[in-house]
């Protein structure tokens, strides 16, 4: 008689109770990144159909290709898994990916995650570019991001850093203006070893 695994149930008439394993390691824009799932071991001579299933907001799931890859781990199991080789963008952020193992009978299993892209896409200043003496000026630096950047305001000519925060948004505001607070306001998001810089040009009158 052979011998099953005391971990694994293999007789569920509807579908196996354990799920795979996907690992997702941190996911930054741009940069290669492999998922891995592992489907839940089962005794040896039966070989499982890994797929893989994407879906974005409000979209029908897409197939994947990945690359199966099969090692033992027994001399009585084995583990199957199957990799998926992507560079993330922000289009992937919030998207679900599902991981599904079908075994012999049709006896199938299967693990949704949804992934996290950290990402900074593009800086946005907004306010008025044209304001009074002894009024104030009030700009906002908005980064896209999937997390707070380290927002610096500095102003063309100087090297005195106005402000300096970790946000997704940050405020200028300098009250009683005169015409000496009119030229170029620079904006710089810090990502981890991404920079992005936006400038507008203010007037005084």
């Amino acid at each position: 008689m052979k011998r099953h695994h005391p971990d694994f149930i293999l007789t569920a008439p509807l579908g196996l109770i354990q799920k795979p394993t996907v690992l997702i390691p941190p996911l930054t824009e741009g940069q290669q990144t492999t998922l891995t799932c592992t489907a839940p071991g089962l005794c040896s001579g039966s070989d499982p159909n890994i797929t893989w299933t994407w879906r974005g907001a409000g979209e029908k799931d897409s197939h994947i290709t990945g690359n199966i890859t099969a090692f033992k781990t027994e001399t009585v199991t084995q583990r199957h898994s199957s990799t998926l080789t992507f560079n993330p963008s922000t289009e992937h952020h919030g998207t679900k990916v599902t991981c599904k193992v079908i075994f012999t009978g049709n006896r199938t299993t299967e693990e949704t995650v949804t992934l996290n892209v950290t990402y900074v896409k593009k800086l946005k200043i907004s306010g008025s570019t044209t304001v009074r003496e002894g009024d104030v000026l009030n700009l906002t630096c908005s980064a896209q991001s999937s997390l707070p950047a380290h927002i610096t305001w500095t102003k063309l000519s100087t090297n005195k850093t106005l402000q300096d925060e970790n946000k997704t948004e940050s405020h200028l505001l300098i009250p009683n203006v005169t015409t000496e607070h009119s030229g170029q306001y620079i904006c710089t998001a810090t990502y981890l070893n991404n920079s992005l810089t936006e400038n507008i040009n203010v007037t005084v009158k």
